[in-house]
């Protein structure tokens, strides 16, 4: 599998939702075991439900902050690679999440705060090389941390992957070659995929695979089946780009892309001869980069052996 990771920006993609607290009056909270609570008592901290349960999440994840003691409190939350914000709440320019600061009112004894937002700091993401980040959440209550009882949370962090990333030529005619890459199993990680660029500054082809002197060509993008609208938006000798009528989102795709001559050309030649570049399985020296939403990422095609 290759992961190819992203660049800028954060993206976001479903909310984990909150249920419901309340208390009987006893020592014991009845907060609904299926409900993303932190739920702050007198010996501490609990925590209840999704998402922390160790499960990979996909940002924003919320939760909710219910106070179980007998007193009002402040609360702060900090969480170096995520940002956390609410309604009710202050967040600082750091991704502090603060309650009871003196722009906000301290969580009242049984009051909940709703909806805390949990999102990847854009620089955590440009950062990290794993397909998730797990980060502790330091809860700070009245200025005393609650440093025993830190709560985890993973997040996935947007980008692209690609189980597998082919690519075949067929000569058409002396001058022109047709390229048809196939993606298997492209997961776009939340991000909404706009544009593939692709590369051949380290392909050895000969000018036939070349595209500055080849025929106006044609390009066509089928996902799972299903072609989509696309165009070719710049074309150098040695780099083509594709943009995509409408981005993609999906987190298990087939698509194939193909650029050449006309369709019609490309339909009336009966060869299918690939030009010796390469052993099918070994590494072709081409690069698809996958580009939206702020992120980019890059995958090396090998040689498609059927």
């Amino acid at each position: 599998m290759a992961t190819i990771g992203g660049s800028a920006g954060v993206l976001a993609a479903g909310t984990l939702a909150a249920s419901y607290w309340s208390s009987d009056g006893s020592d014991e909270s009845t907060v609904d075991g299926e409900s993303a609570v932190l739920e702050l008592t007198d010996d501490g901290l609990e925590v209840h439900g999704d998402p922390f349960d160790g499960d990979a999440q996909r940002p924003p994840v919320t939760f909710d902050i219910v106070n179980g003691r007998s007193e009002p409190v402040s609360v702060t939350l900090a969480a170096d690679a995520f940002r956390l914000t609410a309604a009710d709440a202050t967040t600082t320019d750091d991704g502090r999440l603060v309650v009871g600061d003196g722009s906000s009112d301290r969580l009242e004894s049984g009051a909940r705060l709703a909806n805390v937002v949990v999102e990847l700091m854009p620089d955590a993401a440009r950062r990290a090389t794993e397909r998730t980040i797990t980060e502790p959440i330091a809860v700070t209550v009245d200025g005393d941390e609650l440093s025993e009882t830190e709560p985890e949370l993973t997040l996935e962090r947007p980008g692209f992957v690609v189980e597998d990333a082919t690519l075949a030529l067929r000569r058409v005619d002396a001058d022109s070659v047709e390229h048809r890459w196939t993606l298997s199993g492209l997961d776009t990680g939340g991000v909404a995929l706009e544009a593939l660029r692709f590369d051949y500054t380290d392909f050895e082809s000969g000018s036939a695979s070349r595209f500055a002197d080849a025929k106006s060509p044609s390009s066509t993008v089928a996902v799972d089946g299903t072609e989509r609208e696309a165009e070719i938006e710049r074309r150098t000798a040695e780099r083509i780009d594709v943009a995509l009528a409408k981005p993609l989102e999906t987190d298990d795709a087939s698509v194939e892309i193909r650029f050449g001559p006309p369709e019609s050309e490309s339909e009336s030649e009966t060869s299918a001869n690939q030009p010796p570049d390469g052993e099918p399985g070994t590494r072709s020296g081409v690069t698809l980069e996958l580009v939206g939403g702020g992120y980019s990422g890059r995958v090396e095609g090998v040689w498609n052996g059927s």
